[in-house]
């Protein structure tokens, strides 16, 4: 399965649903023009049904995190399922990004 992205609005943050794999640069790229129209730059990530994802797909969040900053706003994540949270342990992504649970988690981020 290749990658699906899909955004929804919620309580004046964008909610990123990502289902799929991110493994190559054509993952990571479909990712970035899903995040390049960005409505709000108060983001959420989320990747219960994100099965995989290697260094290109980190650079993208890191990237996107980046720029939310730049303009005032954040990135989190919210829902990793146990790989994708092994991953970020193991890598340090954990103490770069903010970790929730559930999208509703992640939400009182930005009160």
């Amino acid at each position: 399965m290749s990658l699906n992205v899909s955004t929804t609005n919620i309580k004046g943050c964008t909610v990123v649903h990502l289902q799929g794999k991110i493994l190559s640069e054509a993952d990571a790229e479909l990712l970035r023009t899903g995040v390049s129209k960005l409505s709000s730059y108060k983001v959420i990530f989320e990747i219960k049904e994100l099965s995989h994802i290697n260094s290109t797909g980190i650079s993208v969040f890191v990237k996107t995190m980046t720029r939310c900053r730049i303009e005032n706003g954040d990135l989190v994540i919210c829902s990793p399922n146990k790989i994708i949270s092994n991953l970020f342990e193991i890598t340090k992504m954990n103490d770069v990004f903010s970790i929730y649970n559930s999208v509703e988690a992640a939400l009182t981020y930005f009160k």
